[in-house]
């Protein structure tokens, strides 16, 4: 296959790396249709299973308990919520083929899929008898394609790839590090885990209370990120010796071109920086709540928790699944895991292992990404296709 021309390979890297708002907003428009057709296939894969399962009920309503003596209603039911879940990895298996076909390949199957998206599944719903209303109507189809075009346009799939590939990689980067480090924090916060005034503010804390809980500690993690996001982006005053860390992309070897940052710009930069620590965090928070939930179910009794809440034990229930986890442990877990993600941000800033651990791999990737975003405005610049209001922000010395 012929090689993509610098610019549209620099792009793709881009996108590849959650920078899509990097790339000027009327190249964004370019293979806009390609972008916003994985979305539409998982939607579509969706508004097919709801179409088949309004069909399977049409004729008269079924009570649920019913369902064993109806084994076609059934069995078309089950059908409707593969094809549903099928939407999914549909989306991701034509996301990565299509990037093998050609540019006008992409654009005339696109444009077929938005077609039978408007136009072919009324034809089904209409053949199938759908009449209950599960399926989706016309004019939600359009409201549903004019949310897959910003999400394309945005580049939503973009960040939400990237973001889940960070994930897997960081996984493995970080759990070793935290490994190190979860035992000593642990032993900071366990006397807290024995407190009684802990438990009994679980017993007579309401859902609402606990989210609200929850939420204000989740800010709380926020309020650390963010600036210290800005500060690595802010710490990079030269980027000519990222040499080494643009080997094996498409802006090795080509000069910067530094200029200010758009708004934009900054906020994408901004938000993936903010992104992997929120990740290193999450990933810590979920190893606190494992390791207190896993003492505490070995160590404490059900006659125990009881005397420290003041209520009697009951058993954690999820969408009326009851699970092997005590409801008042489940929120002591919670309370400490968020505390010690607080505890884990802040120590980023100041404790120098910390640092070495998870935060310079952080900044090498600031220090990546503007170089990249640096080089591509050079190439822009190069080829002409610089926006005009790119000249005004241009540095001259």
């Amino acid at each position: 296959m012929r090689q993509r021309p610098l610019l549209l390979r620099q792009e793709h890297w881009l996108r590849t790396n959650g920078l899509p708002l990097v790339v000027p907003p009327l190249r964004r428009l370019r293979g806009i249709v390609p972008r916003t057709v994985p979305l539409l296939i998982a939607l579509m894969f969706i508004a097919t299973g709801l179409t088949i399962a309004d069909a399977a009920v049409s004729d008269e309503t079924v009570d649920l308990f019913e369902l064993i003596s109806r084994p076609v209603v059934l069995t078309t039911l089950i059908i409707a919520g593969v094809v549903a879940l099928l939407g999914i990895p549909a989306s991701i298996g034509y996301a990565r083929a299509q990037n093998k076909l050609s540019a006008r390949v992409q654009l005339w199957v696109g444009l077929g899929i938005i077609v039978f998206w408007l136009f072919g599944l009324s034809l089904i719903a209409r053949l199938a008898q759908a009449t209950q209303g599960l399926h989706m109507s016309v004019e939600l189809r359009i409201g549903f394609l004019v949310l897959a075009a910003l999400a394309g346009y945005y580049g939503a799939g973009s960040i939400l790839g990237w973001a889940g590939r960070r994930s897997a990689r960081e996984m493995t980067s970080t759990i070793p590090a935290i490994a190190r480090i979860l035992p000593l924090l642990i032993l900071t916060v366990l006397l807290v885990f024995f407190t009684t005034e802990l438990w009994a503010l679980s017993a007579v804390m309401s859902k609402a209370r606990m989210w609200m809980l929850s939420g204000f500690l989740s800010l709380m993690i926020v309020l650390i990120v963010l600036p210290t996001s800005f500060d690595l982006l802010d710490e990079v005053k030269d980027d000519d010796d990222c040499e080494p860390l643009l080997e094996n992309t498409p802006f090795a070897g080509l000069r910067p071109h530094d200029s200010q940052l758009s708004s934009g710009e900054r906020f994408n930069l901004v938000a993936v920086t903010a992104a992997v620590q929120f990740i290193q965090i999450a990933i810590f928070a979920v190893a606190t709540f494992t390791v207190f939930a896993l003492f505490g179910s070995l160590t404490l009794t059900n006659d125990l928790i009881a005397k420290w809440t003041g209520v009697p034990s009951e058993p954690l229930v999820i969408l009326g699944v009851a699970l092997p986890l005590e409801a008042h442990m489940f929120r002591v877990c919670v309370i400490l895991a968020l505390f010690s993600g607080i505890s884990f941000a802040a120590s980023m800033l100041q404790d120098s292992m910390y640092r070495s651990l998870f935060l310079d791999r952080v900044a090498d990737e600031v220090r990546l990404n503007l170089a990249a975003r640096n080089r591509y405005r050079a190439t822009l610049t190069t080829e002409g296709q610089a926006p005009a209001r790119w000249s005004a922000l241009v540095d001259v010395d």
